[in-house]
């Protein structure tokens, strides 16, 4: 809806400083014209706690080649906006009132979204704003209820606004700190080491260029999404959340209902257990996307469904039938060369964005039926291979979380297994008692893994590099199995976790 911005200046102001500190304000409100140019409006605070308002019913760039002088010595702080007026607030005649940043007696907000219930706030605490625009509502309910402290504006955003926002807060009583907080509006910060300044505005490529080399780059720290910061002159920079989840969180020690996304394999099944050892109200979720191994997959998922005691929701799906083009799903065939070496270290059988796929419609049964987390088997292993399987895939996809899902409907990514190779996996397995002898890894349909393919030789040799048989068969000469595992100890089933927990009460009632 619009862009905001501004700064924060440290340290005291000569003449040249604040010329350049000016430029560079300038700058950073015209590149964010592409998110406004129905008005432009900057307010700076001085350090004696005064205002300095410059608004315009023009663009940024021919605002500001009008505008005064706005940054002085003397000056601390300022902040500005880009307006792009939304059709359910257009105004005609637009008066300066109408302009943001919004001011009240004392406090001038800038805001980038939508307040939802500008009116129900206004009847509810009897104010008067200045204009009709919802964000006017803004500064009188901070003169109102705010007591200057981050977590009563912490209080004040979580609790009585409803609607999406990015907003900078001065208060003309507290010279030197300003006050930032956005949902799922974006939000970035930048400190400058030369002009020795905070600037701040909605994308960080407004404040300097990227393609820069590091060494010219000043450091830029994005305001996570649900999060109020309070900055100041005298170094503070606290932050506080405002998901709901967290206050209503307690103690922590419930750690939340995990969606957990199950091939039958070594890698899901591991997660999965860590994740019910852990406390986690688990379900597992499995795709029936009309692979070539889908049939044992899905025999496999509910097997240990069972053994673990969770629920199970399968998806039949159709999508990838029109996707093709993965010997996976039956165009081609799959890679054993080397008995499975080559296609362990290479994406044979990729199939296009599998991982991104599985992953959203997972997020979105979890919005909707009120899971925390979504979980994957994603490893270190396999992102040798698979682009998708990499830790940073599922980092870069938490930050996009907040945009992706609802007002306040926190998902999380989690990837238990995601910084261990296989044989690192297979021995967490076997240490926290996951079912390993129900799972199932073969590219192929069976009935026994062929132990040739990329997944069937990478269990293998996790197994044996754990000195434990691989508790699944394998269709190779018994001979050469015979000498493969010599020397392996035999696979031990594991208790299911109800059982263990009755193991565990009878152990203790016999003490």
């Amino acid at each position: 809806m619009c862009s905001i911005g501004g700064v924060l200046i440290f340290g005291e102001l000569d003449e040249g400083r604040a010329r350049a500190i000016e430029e560079k304000l300038r700058s950073i409100a015209i590149r964010g014209s592409e998110r406004g140019r129905d008005s432009f409006g900057v307010v700076v605070l001085k350090r004696t706690g005064e205002f300095l308002t410059y608004k315009s019913r023009e663009s940024a760039e021919r605002a500001l080649s009008k505008a005064p002088r706005l940054i002085e010595p003397g000056a601390v702080a300022a902040i500005f906006n880009n307006r792009a007026e939304p059709t359910t607030e257009h105004i005609m005649d637009k008066r300066e009132d109408d302009i943001q940043p919004m001011l009240g007696e004392y406090i001038a907000v800038s805001h980038n979204g939508t307040i939802a219930n500008d009116v129900e706030l206004e009847k509810k605490y009897g104010l008067r704003r200045k204009s009709k625009i919802d964000t006017a509502i803004l500064p009188p309910l901070l003169e109102a209820k705010w007591d200057g402290t981050l977590e009563g504006l912490r209080s004040i955003l979580r609790d009585e606004v409803v609607g999406s926002y990015a907003l900078a807060v001065l208060d003309r009583r507290r010279p030197g700190r300003v006050w930032l907080a956005a949902n799922f509006k974006p939000l970035y910060a930048m400190w400058d080491r030369e002009l020795n300044a905070l600037f701040f505005a909605s994308f960080d490529d407004y404040m300097q260029d990227g393609s820069s080399p590091p060494w010219a780059l000043n450091p830029v720290k994005r305001v996570e999404p649900y999060t109020a910061v309070e900055a100041g002159v005298d170094g503070t920079w606290r932050t506080a959340s405002l998901w709901r989840a967290d206050a209503e969180a307690g103690d922590g020690k419930k750690r939340g209902r995990a969606l957990v996304v199950a091939s039958g394999g070594l890698d899901s099944t591991v997660a999965a257990t860590l994740l019910v050892r852990q406390g986690y109200d688990v379900t597992l979720l499995h795709f029936n996307y009309r692979h070539v191994a889908e049939d044992p997959e899905r025999r496999a998922v509910r097997e240990i469904a069972k053994f673990l005691g969770v629920p199970l929701i399968e998806i039949d799906m159709d999508f990838f039938r029109v996707v093709r083009r993965s010997p996976l799903l039956g165009d081609g065939e799959i890679n054993r060369v080397d008995r499975g070496r080559e296609g362990a270290e290479f994406a044979h059988e990729w199939v296009p964005a599998r991982n991104l796929v599985f992953i959203a419609l997972a997020v979105a049964l979890a919005e909707a039926w009120g899971y925390d987390y979504v979980a994957t088997g994603i490893n270190l292993e396999e992102a040798g291979a698979y682009p998708d399987n990499e830790m940073e895939f599922i980092r870069l996809l938490n930050a996009v979380m907040p945009y992706a899902t609802g007002p306040q409907r926190r998902v999380r990514l989690l990837m238990p297994v995601g910084h261990l190779v296989k044989h690192e996996i297979v021995r967490l397995g076997l240490e926290i008692g996951a079912p390993l002898h129900l799972t199932w890894s073969c590219y192929d349909k069976g009935p026994k893994h062929c132990g040739r393919c990329g997944p069937c030789y990478m269990r293998r040799v996790a197994f044996k590099i754990n000195g434990v048989r691989d508790p699944v068969e394998y269709d190779l000469p018994p001979g050469e199995e015979e000498e493969f595992w010599r020397g392996s100890k035999p696979y031990v089933v594991p208790l299911p976790p109800a059982a263990r927990g009755l193991a565990a009460r009878l152990h203790k009632s016999l003490q």
